[in-house]
């Protein structure tokens, strides 16, 4: 027998201290819990439901990418749906205990491929309607640069840095590390500019970032179905602007990342704190 919804809350989220974008604490999470207790009379495990996010995620964009405005809007509500399970997945894997390291890495995958695809596929959409090439570029801007393309590669350039070094190395690159920075900051690096534009930043992408793209996505389509059949302007008029604005906003906010990360040399600070060495720790050894 499956607990009540209020005892499910208090099992999948009791001890969960992870950080979650607003849109789903505010929304998803209140669906999923019962996605979630439907699944549980089910052998269905969290990697089966994250498998099926990445599929539903691929055929929604291809919905968008080869149909008209209705299968656009088909396309995003089943793009939308995933967002509920990537909570469901969460709180079957911490009901049964099955959270591991091949649960994280397909999740990763899913927002990979999520935030990619979903804008591409809208773009070529709008593009096979109006046959306006621009709108290819604004759709790769917005799929390749809406990802925070450029922490990841800080991110990437770190730990490749503590795999491939031996023990001696990386005691060299530590000290080194605390010389040039002090105290480890993963929040915009060793800059006080930098520190604040990524506290500035994390606010403003809960309404800007994933999920909640997809929201401004569902609502653009919607607005483009009535002005298809009610017209009062001109026909992909909205979709196309936002992909414009979407598309060049996120590449100008990864420039402005380059150079705040490069300055605040925050590749260092990501490679201590993998090491889990900081100032004092060095000091006492």
């Amino acid at each position: 027998m499956v607990e009540s919804i209020k005892e499910l809350r208090q099992i999948c989220y009791s001890n969960s201290k992870h950080k979650r974008p607003l849109y789903m604490e505010l929304v998803t999470m209140r669906i999923s819990i019962y996605v979630t207790k439907l699944l549980l009379y089910t052998p269905i495990r969290a990697d089966q439901v994250t498998l099926s996010m990445i599929l539903l995620a691929i055929f929604g964009s291809a919905m968008m990418a080869f149909g008209n405005l209705k299968w656009m809007l088909m396309g995003i509500i089943v793009i939308h749906f995933t967002i509920i399970l990537d909570n469901v997945n969460g709180e079957i894997a911490r009901y049964r205990k099955e959270g591991n390291m091949i649960g994280t890495f397909l999740e990763f995958l899913y927002h990979e491929l999520c935030a990619t695809l979903v804008f591409f596929s809208l773009a070529y959409g709008i593009f096979r309607q109006t046959n306006r090439p621009e709108v290819l570029i604004f759709g790769f801007l917005a799929s390749f640069f809406s990802k925070g393309v450029v922490l990841s590669i800080v991110k990437l350039a770190a730990l490749k840095n503590v795999i491939r070094d031996d023990e001696k190395k990386r005691e060299e690159k530590a000290k080194k590390a605390i010389q040039l920075i002090g105290k480890t900051n993963l929040q915009g690096g060793s800059t006080g500019f930098g520190k604040n534009l990524y506290l500035m930043y994390d606010k403003i992408k809960e309404f800007w970032g994933h999920p909640f793209n997809i929201v401004h996505m569902n609502l653009i389509i919607l607005i483009e179905l009535l002005n298809f059949y009610y017209p009062f302007m001109e026909p992909y008029f909205v979709i196309y602007w936002y992909l414009a604005f979407y598309g060049i906003s996120s590449a100008f906010i990864q420039i402005i990342s380059f150079f705040v990360h490069y300055k605040g040399k925050t590749v260092y600070h990501y490679y201590l704190a993998l090491l889990g060495k900081s100032k004092e720790k060095i000091d006492n050894e």
